[in-house]
C-alpha cells in the first residue's frame, strides 16, 4: 500500500511523495538523495465541539512561528 510521506535533502529542499512503506529515500530535484523525516501530522479539532479548541489555537500559533524561524534561519 503505498501513503503520503515527506522527505528531506541535505540541500534543504522538503518534498511529499506518495510511495510505499518500505521506501526510506528517493532522488532529489537537485540530483542528490532526499531521506524520509517524521513530520507533524495535520489535523484540525473542532472548537464548536469543545474539545480542546483554545489548545489547537496556541498550537497552531507556536507551529507557525516556528515555521517563520526556520524559514528565516534557512534564508
Amino acid at each position: 500500500m503505498r501513503r503520503m510521506f515527506d522527505f528531506a535533502c541535505e540541500c534543504g529542499q522538503r518534498t511529499e511523495a506518495l510511495v510505499i512503506y518500505e521506501v526510506s529515500s528517493i532522488q532529489c530535484g537537485c540530483g542528490g538523495v532526499a531521506h524520509r523525516i517524521v513530520s507533524a501530522p495535520n489535523f484540525n479539532l473542532e472548537g464548536w465541539s469543545g474539545h480542546f479548541p483554545s489548545a489547537y489555537g496556541r498550537f497552531e500559533s507556536r507551529h507557525i512561528d516556528k515555521l517563520k524561524a526556520e524559514r528565516k534561519a534557512n534564508s
